[in-house]
């Protein structure tokens, strides 16, 4: 990355960082995956009881092979709502200082809302977008398709490499046209302000990861 990029990168981060207190959310941002998981193993004790979300990004930072041998790591849905630390990625993470959740069994969004002690969201800067608009769009075009295609999925978006419904609609957000039994978008949650203060980490890492 440029400097001229990375200038206007850097500023990103920072206003989303700042949004993300303001709303109550405790926020760090990391450079690189190693320096991600070091944090973990701060924040997590070993043998803490721990639970996690469908993330590709904790496979590729590692931190699931952290969990699964170091701490109490229980892999069951219904266990996630006892757990001290509850880990997940976000679908997006707007500069407003929100997050955008996407679903199909709904175990993660449900588990992020309520239960867990600690939530520990860790997603890569790619995550980051302007607001609610483009965090909605970004599922369609990117997310949602790829994460079909990686769980073999006969939804359309496996087919067509974007939603069945790929342009913003105000008034219906969901995938209009994609009546797939095997569907993954089936319930949407937009985490604003928090009653909460410092519940929810976020951990944003100043590289790309996950989808």
């Amino acid at each position: 990355m440029d400097a001229n990029k990375r200038k206007i990168v850097q500023a990103t981060v920072k206003r989303t960082l700042e949004n993300l207190e303001k709303n109550r959310f405790s926020a760090v941002y990391v450079n690189t995956k190693d320096e991600a998981y070091k944090l973990i193993t701060t924040l997590i004790p070993e043998g803490a009881y721990t639970a996690t979300g469908g993330s590709m990004t904790l496979a590729e930072c590692g931190i699931m092979d952290y969990l699964k041998e170091h701490t109490d790591y229980h892999k069951e849905y219904k266990d996630a709502y006892n757990a001290d630390f509850y880990l997940v990625s976000a679908n997006a993470v707007t500069e407003h200082g929100e997050l955008y959740e996407v679903d199909g069994r709904s175990n993660r969004i449900s588990a992020m809302l309520f239960g867990p002690k600690k939530v520990i969201v860790v997603a890569g800067i790619n995550k980051i977008v302007p607001n609610v608009r483009r965090a909605v769009e970004r599922v369609k075009e990117t997310a949602a398709p790829a994460n079909s295609v990686r769980l073999g999925l006969d939804n359309p978006c496996t087919k067509l490499g974007h939603c069945a419904s790929p342009s913003f609609n105000e008034e219906h957000l969901c995938a209009l046209g994609c009546n797939s039994e095997s569907r993954i978008c089936c319930s949407y949650t937009v985490f604003g302000p928090q009653r909460e203060k410092d519940r929810i980490t976020v951990i944003l890492i100043g590289e790309d990861y996950g989808y």
